[in-house]
């Protein structure tokens, strides 16, 4: 504020002569503008500076985030997808090569029912017939003259079944295991548990454990035509419109009554990957896989074709029932895909038809070899003691009895949590008997070679005789042990089912 020069009153802003006294005032000079950066030179003097944007709320910022997240997670799965399918054309188009080679020059080395051999030229896989069972890659099942009517085989799924899977593979056979946790209105709920061999032989040798729990739906078990075979740590605790450990009702229905029937399973080797990591990515980002910017990623992680049944007849499948060797009825059915045929064994069991054997292309092969349920209360004899086990009566009758259930972890004596029943109801014959001592033996395959097996399964009847003293506090006076490694087979080393039977714990009463 300015005042005037003669009288002293304040100003009015802009006047040239005093409100009050009528004298002249001098012109005010303005006051400076603040001070201010000077902008940068700008490159052409007739570009105009950019407008400022406006401030972005907070919440706005949030959603960017998120949407970046999930674009991000997109392109990995885009860059996996692209790198994957490379690498898999490449070794699909090798293995075509190689079949148009042995057809141009027949080699007298090919295998029988190779997947070049089993297709016409021109054929798709999808629509190519079966090789017949001659010319099947797995154990020469025969077909069953039993006159047992369908579904005679084990009964339908139950809380505590244990099936056991074994798994070719060029270190040795490995063991993966489902066991039915629960039953109830929300579907069936598994455990799954595998240590597949990585790398190295003998001791030497590491595992991949996996360790999941699924729940397969009630209308899957019904309806579906997916079976996701594979087990990851990684997945979610279900995967709607498949099923595991068995083909659904419908699946069974139809091969009985049409003879095919549409199927779609996980592939080995590079497609399995690749279908590993889209269920991998998609569960993260919450992606739908059926349609991914109108591709279905599903489509490419899976093989889909057509089911067909081989024949009207049953095939024989061996496997341990509750520990004892028996036979159960089977389906055959397969299909030919671009990895070659795809061949599964099913249970002639309508109300579940548990997946017995499958081989998918040039992938290993699975089997499962044994399948227990869960003993039932024994009735008491007297009110002093229960009638004897399976065990007990094999010892008391035989003096010796073949043990299935103690389970060890690949090329290891450790033992695994699903050995607990067993090693419970041998610590009960030994408290029931205290005058029984017993000796454990240790039995192998022969993959591997003599002096490791034998090794191998002296440390195995270590490990047993170890935890019947620390948790069972049985008497060490009364048990001693040794192995005897591949030397004393029970059964054929060639088939996986053989191999499974030689791989043993056995009980002699001193």
């Amino acid at each position: 504020m300015s005042y005037c020069i003669k009288c002293g009153v304040p100003r009015t802003a802009g006047g040239g002569f005093c409100t009050v006294c009528g004298a002249p005032q001098p012109p005010v000079a303005p006051a400076p503008p603040p001070a201010v950066a000077s902008p940068a030179p700008a490159a052409f003097s007739n570009v105009s500076a950019p407008p400022a944007l406006p401030a972005v709320p907070q919440k706005s910022g949030n959603g960017l985030r998120t949407f970046l997240i999930v674009a991000a997670v997109c392109l990995l799965i885009m860059i996996g997808l692209g790198v994957a399918g490379a690498i898999y054309a490449v070794h699909l188009a090798k293995e075509k090569a190689q079949g148009l080679l042995k057809q141009i020059v027949p080699s007298s080395a090919s295998s029988v029912g190779s997947p070049s051999n089993d297709r016409e030229p021109g054929a798709s896989a999808a629509n190519a017939p079966l090789p017949p069972p001659a010319a099947s890659s797995f154990a020469p099942w025969q077909p069953t003259s039993s006159s047992a009517p369908s579904g005679s085989g084990p009964a339908p799924l139950k809380v505590g079944m244990l099936v056991v899977t074994a798994v070719a593979d060029e270190r040795g056979d490995y063991e993966s295991m489902k066991q039915i946790v629960s039953i109830d209105a929300s579907g069936t709920t598994l455990s799954y548990h595998s240590d597949k061999p990585k790398a190295g032989t003998g001791s030497s040798a590491s595992q991949q454990e996996t360790s999941v729990t699924r729940i397969v739906l009630p209308q899957d078990l019904e309806a579906a035509h997916d079976y996701a075979e594979v087990f990851g740590n990684t997945d979610p605790r279900s995967f709607p419109g498949t099923t595991a450990i068995s083909a659904s009702r419908e699946v069974f229905s139809e091969l009985q009554q049409k003879g095919v029937t549409p199927f779609s399973f996980r592939p080995d080797g590079l497609k399995g990957a690749l279908g590993n990591l889209v269920s991998t990515f998609s569960s993260i980002a919450g992606i739908d896989t059926k349609d991914v910017g109108g591709v279905s990623l599903e489509k490419l992680s899976k093989e889909q074709c057509t089911l067909q049944k081989e024949g009207n007849g049953l095939f024989a499948f061996p496997v341990l029932l509750n520990a004892q060797p028996t036979t159960l009825p089977a389906v055959r059915a397969g299909c030919m895909t671009d990895d070659g045929l795809a061949e599964f064994y099913i249970l002639d069991q309508p109300d579940y038809p548990l997946m017995l054997s499958w081989k998918l292309g040039s992938g290993s092969q699975l089997q499962v070899i044994k399948i227990t349920y869960p003993q039932e209360p024994q009735p008491r004899k007297t009110e002093a003691k229960p009638a004897p086990s399976a065990i007990e009566e094999q010892l008391k009758e035989k003096k010796k009895v073949d043990i299935y259930g103690i389970y060890f972890d690949f090329a290891s004596d450790h033992l695994k949590p699903e050995s607990t029943p067993v090693l419970e109801e041998i610590a009960g014959v030994l408290k029931d008997n205290p005058d029984w001592n017993l000796t454990v033996n240790g039995h192998t395959d022969n993959v591997g070679g003599d002096p490791y097996n034998l090794d191998l399964s002296k440390r195995r009847a270590a490990a047993v005789k170890q935890t019947l003293i620390t948790q069972y506090h049985i008497t060490p006076e009364r048990l001693s042990t040794d192995g005897f490694g591949a030397s004393r087979p029970v059964d054929t080393n060639d088939t996986l089912a053989g191999r499974a039977r030689n791989r043993r714990v056995e009980l002699t009463r001193q």
